[in-house]
Formats: structure tokens, sequence, C-alpha cells
């Protein structure tokens, strides 16, 4: 009987239960809250824009073209990568600064299904705000004035893949920061800032971003200004997607060794 309470729980059944705690977590605290601003900011937009379109019975730009910049500029630009930033990093680093890693330790749990489950509960609890978001404005623009419904479903379709790959891509990254430092916050601030910014530079460096392979996959993507409307690159689709899915399991392989095999003192 002593022997059965030791053992460790089957990989399945600690999942799932680190999973459900994790995202109970997640779910109505301050952090949420500002993800949910932050990501479904495109949704008040969208409507203030077609009430402008109802009153003045013109825009500035049309409203397919205005969806694609939001897409590419701000959710895969800005968006999503910050809040992966703010969950992905606090999925271990939360628990060292709160001091309770150690009761998760501890457990007949393996490693890997405590950081399996918090990144999964991280994924569940983004594509429910993301998604929502995004159909959400995708509708309100695709059926204004001088717009082609039918034409742009198949990009709703597209998108959504593209956004849950782009909460992937920099969860696994973040993810991997948080088990690496104490403070990641400032080098994934740095990393999405500064160094996503040279996939507007010309040559083979944009290939060292994710944001260029992310953008090559958004095909209705706008035309941009600047160094990037000079020099930006529209990278192959399958090279795009062998690339960031490489990357990511990389990442999150490189993540759940170093979470398996290092040692987590405590401070007092």
């Amino acid at each position: 009987m002593t022997r059965d309470l030791e053992r460790p729980l089957a990989f399945r059944a600690a999942l799932r239960a680190v999973f459900d705690l994790a995202l109970d977590g997640m779910i109505w605290t301050r952090r949420s809250l500002g993800m949910a601003v932050l990501v479904g900011l495109p949704v008040a937009f969208a409507a203030f824009y077609r009430i402008v379109l109802a009153t003045r019975n013109t825009a500035g730009i049309a409203p397919l073209e205005l969806y694609g910049s939001i897409v590419v500029f701000y959710w895969i630009g800005t968006a999503l990568p910050l809040a992966a930033l703010f969950y992905a990093t606090s999925l271990v680093a939360d628990e060292v600064e709160g001091r309770t890693l150690g009761y998760l330790l501890t457990r007949p749990i393996s490693r890997s299904a405590i950081l399996a489950g918090k990144f999964g509960a991280y994924l569940a609890a983004m594509l429910a705000l993301a998604l929502p978001a995004q159909v959400a404005t995708f509708f309100l623009l695709a059926t204004a004035r001088n717009a082609t419904l039918s034409a742009a479903v198949p990009d709703l379709f597209t998108d959504a893949g593209v956004l849950c790959l782009t909460l992937l891509c920099y969860g696994a990254l973040f993810c991997l920061l948080g088990v690496l430092l104490k403070r990641p916050l400032v080098p994934g601030l740095l990393f999405v800032f500064i160094w996503e910014w040279v996939s507007k530079l010309p040559g083979y460096m944009p290939r060292l971003t994710f944001t260029a392979y992310l953008k090559s996959l958004v095909r209705h993507r706008p035309a941009e200004e600047g160094l990037a409307g000079l020099f930006g690159q529209v990278l192959p689709l399958g090279e795009s997607l062998a690339v960031l899915l490489g990357a990511t399991l990389a990442l999150l392989c490189l993540a759940f060794w170093i979470f398996s095999n290092r040692e987590y003192v405590m401070e007092q």
C-alpha cells in the first residue's frame, strides 16, 4: 500500500490535474482582465469604424484592409506576443517568486506533467480570449459596406490558425525564459520590441525572427511603409510553417529538459 501511495501519478492524470488548477488560477484575475482588454481592443475599434462608416458613408481605409492591418500589425506584431510574454513567463517564475513551486515538486507528479499542464492552460486561456475577438472583429468589418463577406471567409480560418501559431511560438520561447531566468520580463520585452524589429530589415536577418514567418502566412496582409515596405520579404509557406513548428518544438523540448533537471532552491 505504501508503495502505491508513493508511486507517481500517471502522466495524463497529472497533466489534467495541473491543467485544471492552472486554468483556475488564470481566470478572473487582473492579469486576465488586462489581457482581455489588450486582445479585444480591435472589437471596439471595429464597432467604432462601423459607426463612422454609417454616418460619413466613406472611410480612409477599406473594411477588409483594416482587418488585415489589425491581424498583421496589432495581433501578430504586438498584442499576442505581449500576452504570451506576460502569461508564459509566469508559468514557472511566479511559482518560484511566490515560493509555491516546492509544494508542486514534492507531489507524486512528474515535472514534465507540471509544465505541460501549465503550458496547456496558458494556451487554452489565451485562445479563449483571442479567437472570439478575432471572429467578432472579422464579422464587424467583413459585413460593412463595400466588403465581400463570402470571399473573405477563408481568411477568417487561415488567420485563426496563424493566431494560434503565434501564441504557440511566442509561448514556447517565453516559457523557456521563465524556466531559465528569475526575472524574464525585461529580456522578453527587449525581444518583442527590439529584436523582432529585425523583420523589417533587408537580407537574411528577418529569417531570425518569428514575425517574418508569421506575417508570411497571412495572404491578405496590407502593404507596409518604410523599411518594411522597401525590403519586406514574403517567405514561402512551407518554409514558414516548418521553421515555426520546428523552433516551437525545440524551445519546448529545451524548456522541459531544463525544468525536469534543474534544482530549484526556494528563498526563505
